[in-house]
């Protein structure tokens, strides 16, 4: 130190007391913060897309090993209402243009969770298929419609 003070001068009472034990804190999820892991994937084609669980990567290789387009992205927004009539935003895992499909990977549920999606359907007249295992995922073509979309 170049003032010449000591570093003793410097210190109050406050910081040589003995700190009180920090109370264990109960783990909370913020808003907007998910509890499964985020990773980044690469597309077939070289994208890369941002994923928000390691069960939707396993799909988005799925579908890329069986050649299925798919898309994801922030503006497929779809409306709903939740049980008390709030206005809300739905944004979809995944979307199949080729069979006008929604895809939702969903590991477990919340009675708010199976209201939401019936209401998503409903309101925005869509066709979705939830994945709610990983043997769900590694069998999705068997779960996709027989006929392709044709109404492009």
């Amino acid at each position: 130190m170049t003032s010449g003070m000591s570093m003793d001068v410097l210190m109050t009472d406050e910081d040589v007391k003995p700190k009180a034990k920090a109370k264990a804190k109960k783990k909370t999820r913020k808003k907007g913060e998910l509890w499964s892991k985020r990773s980044l994937y690469t597309t077939v084609d070289g994208f890369d897309v941002m994923m928000d669980s390691t069960w939707e990567v396993a799909l988005a290789k799925k579908l890329d090993e069986l050649g299925i387009k798919w898309r994801r992205d922030e503006s497929m927004i779809l409306e709903y209402r939740t049980v008390r009539g709030r206005k809300r935003k739905y944004i979809p895992d995944f979307y199949l243009p080729d069979y006008d499909l929604y895809v939702e990977v969903k590991g477990y549920w919340t009675d708010a969770a199976r209201y939401k999606m019936k209401d998503v359907v409903e309101r925005n007249q869509v066709e979705m298929l939830i994945l709610e295992s990983l043997v769900d995922i590694d069998n999705v073509a068997e779960r996709l419609p027989k006929e392709k979309n044709t109404r492009d």
